[in-house]
């Protein structure tokens, strides 16, 4: 039984239909058996393929945005184990950020820091928002869900003013 799916970007940011894409994409898994990024970039390299144009195809502009790119996984992949004379329970990331990955903050600035840490706060529950959102579908996970819910009634009823 085959489903028909509409799309639509989360972020319109690309310069193709969301339709197009997600039916695309679609394509792509069919020939391959599954999607990968690698087969959406294959796929995506002539000039008439329909996802060519949310690519940057000028290798010196594109490696410049890989190393960007790999400098937000060094950053992001750094953990302290210990602040202070203080050992942590389980590794924590030592830098945090609040803009999109483009913007880092020290995470002992975060805990000295009021403001940083209503900041973290609201970026925690927009993570439990995106969460609920990708995991929706999955009866199994309704308890957690309420929860969650729960959880992100009781932070906004505490911080609207």
């Amino acid at each position: 039984m085959e489903t028909q799916m509409t799309y639509k970007w989360t972020v319109p940011v690309y310069p193709v239909d969301a339709q197009k894409a997600g039916t695309e994409l679609e394509k792509i898994t069919e020939k391959h058996g599954l999607l990968t990024p690698e087969h959406v970039v294959i796929e995506s390299k002539n000039k008439k393929a329909v996802l060519h144009k949310c690519f940057e195809w000028n290798n010196e502009i594109a490696a410049e945005k890989y190393r960007f790119r790999q400098a937000q996984d060094l950053i992001r992949n750094i953990v302290t184990v210990k602040i202070g004379q203080v050992e942590t329970t389980q590794p924590i990331r030592a830098f945090v950020s609040f803009k999109q990955n483009k913007e880092y903050v020290s995470v002992i600035n975060v805990l000295y820091t009021p403001e940083l840490q209503k900041k973290m706060m609201d970026s925690a529950m927009k993570e439990l928002e995106t969460f609920q959102k990708k995991y929706a579908s999955l009866n199994s996970l309704s308890e957690l869900m309420l929860s969650i819910d729960s959880s992100l009634e009781k932070y906004k009823n505490e911080n609207s003013s």
